[in-house]
């Protein structure tokens, strides 16, 4: 059904088809306004609120595609219906390259005319209805972040506070079973606040409230921080944690996002070490090369001898709140946040983040990040 409420313009220099024309737009109760050629179609198009322009093809001044192009460059969202009896110079194809919505060949009768009306009409109101969907979907989908970021905050306020009590409480002298639950009390809080963490790291991204800003840094704090801290729990486990970097990249001073490099390199090697039940995990580093913009490109990787990923799971472990074991089935914690956060981080940092797996004989974790120097 055609939209009353959408004006035309139609713009053809023979009189007497414009004036059909005309009659049709009237007999469908269209609001219409005329031009006898483009350059006049041109300033009307200023003035005017057009949802469709019919044009004619050959004119004298400006032709039917001199003012299609036009459209196209400054009237975007104008559908134009080219119209032509004949043409030696374009043919449908040029006129459809060029954007037109349609091509209609004089003569024409008017049901022709109602219907080509009618597709292109469909078409802005479907792409309206998509437009208005995507619009709440990016709406609920701020409403969501924002609420996270709120109900993270508060949380860790009173994480914070059962931590403290269950740390005293853990260097207190107490019967062995007050102890122990008091121990289970503690690593339970201290798995809850990582997973706050992550929550809040990731719905600030989402929502760009990172306020981090660049530093001047070197890897090798960086690293050694990471070493202490993965440590413990490699040792738990009983896995080998190694370091591969050159020293001259390790003690580089560089500039740059160090927060966000940190907490990348953190999430990677827990997720190796969680995913790791036996053998190995080794870090590496390397400059990469030289960027044209003065800054320098390093490849990070975590290479572990886990349980592996299917390759069609490869991409998809990069999305948020997916883990590559199905739920029902899965032996390690986790709401599938911690590599979706690094991606986001890594493009933070123009970089790129990719996996190498089979399934049994480990993964290896790439990302790339551009950092300057001092």
């Amino acid at each position: 059904m055609l939209d009353e409420s959408m004006k035309i313009l139609i713009v053809d220099d023979d009189a007497g088809h414009l004036s059909l024309i005309e009659r049709y737009a009237e007999s469908m109760g269209l609001q219409y306004i005329s031009a006898e050629n483009g350059e006049e179609a041109v300033k009307l198009l200023t003035a005017g609120d057009f949802s469709v322009v019919v044009t004619d093809l050959v004119m004298p001044k400006m032709d039917g595609m001199g003012l299609l192009k036009h459209i196209k460059e400054n009237y975007a969202t104008i559908d134009v219906i080219v119209m032509t009896g004949f043409s030696s110079q374009y043919s449908y194809i040029d006129v459809i390259k060029a954007g037109a919505a349609d091509f209609i060949a004089k003569p024409f009768k008017r049901d022709e005319f109602v219907a080509k009306l009618d597709r292109v009409f469909r078409e802005r109101d479907l792409l309206k209805e998509l437009r208005e969907a995507k619009e709440k979907a990016e709406s609920g989908s701020n409403a969501k972040t924002n609420f996270l970021c709120t109900i993270g905050h508060e949380l860790r306020t009173p994480m914070n506070g059962i931590m403290g009590f269950a740390g005293l409480l853990a260097g207190a002298d107490l019967p062995p079973e007050p102890k122990k639950y008091v121990g289970i009390v503690e690593k339970s809080a201290e798995r809850l606040m990582k997973l706050l963490n992550q929550i809040l790291d990731f719905s600030a991204i989402e929502a760009g409230k990172t306020d981090r800003k660049p530093c001047h840094f070197q890897l090798k704090p960086i690293l050694d921080n990471l070493l202490t801290t993965a440590t413990t729990r490699s040792q738990e486990k009983k896995l080998s944690l190694n370091l591969d970097v050159d020293e001259q990249v390790s003690e580089e001073l560089l500039f740059g996002d160090k927060v966000a490099l940190e907490q990348i390199l953190y999430n990677i090697t827990d997720n190796a070490i969680k995913f790791t039940d036996s053998g190995s995990i080794e870090i590496k580093v390397r400059k990469v090369r030289e960027l044209s913009d003065g800054r320098s490109e390093f490849q990070f990787s975590v290479k572990d001898t886990g349980c592996g990923l299917e390759v069609d799971k490869h991409d998809h472990i990069f999305e948020p709140f997916t883990q590559a074991e199905d739920y029902m089935t899965r032996r390690h914690e986790g709401v599938g946040l911690g590599l979706a956060t690094c991606a986001k981080f890594v493009s933070m940092l123009d970089g790129k983040i990719w996996v190498e797996s089979r399934v049994d004989k480990g993964s290896t974790f790439y990302f790339t990040v551009a950092m300057g120097s001092a």
